[in-house]
């Protein structure tokens, strides 16, 4: 940022900002608006998420707000509750945005959650998109990652610019997909800031059906380490009531996970092969065999059972050299019209996605969902689980759901 006046950037920030909110304000008075959608969400958690060492209340209440102003539509999700080690302030903004939608044309400008198959982040910027029937969808966005512990709610600080920290935060991101029939591909480049340098990636996904045989496949590559972050493809196929697939999968994360304490979660290359039977509506078995070369020769076989609302899984196999043996046991009941409880226990099972492997863990997770009236919901919840990745967690409460 050498030679840069930074004055004159905060104040043309700052004027950039005045003229949109002026623009809103004189825009969104005359144009056609919708009812309110307004959501409240009150949770009460004990002892707080990822703790033990300090046994304390956490509680928060939860804001989801959207209003339409005939091709604008302003969303809002936010909250406020109990200060944590990861949740700094206790006032958090997750989203706050003002989407634009004039077809073939959306613009959405604030901060916003990007999902896709390969990517998920909160940004604070703007999101350009233009879909067009024959070529298919661009996308641009550009911004800043939005900060994971809430010190701030906002990606301005005294010390944003002058120390260069908007480098770390910096989003790029770009894509181009297009659907057609039985065929869906996108292909993505995005680039984030990290130790003062923008990392380059780039990812394809795609779904293919061809002769009856389904294909998906979801790849991502760090281009400036030229390693695999992701891979995931599975190819299927039904005969009657079954269902044949193998597939594949890798994941290496380095700390942009669930759990923002694990520094790495790295899965080596497994391979995989299954068998489903629907033997009735109600009765349904699967069955996987999965290989891992790259690890100790590991191969291990789990099994799946679903019946009514029980639920059983079984899984064996070996693990940096010992056999480990484990599964899960689960329930699900309703009770009226308007209550709902189940529980399930598992032992030496790891649960991510597509991947089911064996590990030394264990875990219990009970719950009751009673739906009080229309727009009024309550679930009591208590869970508690330890394994490589949670290390130990254990969290009892409940949450109360308000729809306005």
């Amino acid at each position: 940022m050498a030679g840069c006046d930074l004055n004159k950037i905060g104040k043309s920030m700052r004027n950039c900002t005045y003229m949109f909110l002026a623009s809103l304000l004189a825009i969104l008075p005359r144009t056609a608006i919708s009812q309110p959608n307004l959501e409240v969400t009150t949770s009460v958690l004990y002892p707080q998420l990822r703790t033990f060492d300090t046994e304390s209340t956490y509680w928060r209440s939860m804001l989801n707000y959207n209003q339409s102003f005939s091709s604008f539509k302003l969303s809002a999700r936010m909250d406020y509750g109990s200060e944590t080690n990861r949740y700094v302030n206790p006032f958090r903004v997750y989203e706050f945005n003002l989407n634009w939608d004039h077809h073939p044309f959306s613009l959405t400008f604030g901060r916003f959650n990007y999902w896709s198959s390969i990517s998920n982040v909160r940004v604070d910027g703007i999101q350009a998109e233009i879909f067009t029937k024959k070529y298919g969808k661009f996308e641009v966005i550009g911004g800043f990652k939005s900060v994971i512990d809430f010190s701030d709610t906002t990606y301005v600080q005294s010390d944003f610019i002058s120390e260069e920290l908007y480098i770390n935060k910096t989003l790029l991101h770009s894509s181009w997909s297009i659907q057609k029939y039985n065929q869906f591909i996108n292909v993505s480049y995005w680039a984030e800031g990290e130790n003062d340098t923008l990392r380059p990636h780039v990812g394809i996904t795609s779904n293919w059906r061809v002769l009856g045989i389904n294909i998906h496949e979801n790849i991502a590559i760090d281009l400036e380490n030229n390693e695999l972050n992701f891979a995931r493809v599975f190819i299927s196929k039904h005969l009657n009531n079954h269902r044949l697939n193998f597939g594949l999968h890798q994941i290496r994360l380095n700390g942009i996970n669930p759990w923002p304490w694990v520094k790495n979660l790295e899965i080596p290359i497994t391979f995989s092969a299954g068998w489903t039977w629907k033997i009735n509506p109600q009765l349904q078995w699967l069955q996987k065999i999965n290989v891992r070369p790259s690890s100790y020769g590991t191969v291990f076989y789990n099994s799946q059972f679903f019946y009514k609302q029980y639920y059983v899984a079984f899984i064996a196999g070996q693990r940096d050299n010992q056999l480990v043996y484990g599964g899960t046991l689960g329930v699900t009941k309703h009770v009226g019209n308007t209550m709902r409880f189940g529980s399930n226990l598992s032992l030496n099972i790891f649960d991510y996605n597509d991947i089911i492997e064996p590990i030394n863990a264990s875990s219990v997770y009970s719950w009751l969902d009673w739906n009080l009236k229309e727009k009024l919901n309550i679930k009591f919840f208590g869970r508690y689980s330890v394994n490589a990745y949670y290390k130990k967690d254990g969290r009892a409460g409940a949450v109360i759901y308000v729809k306005i």
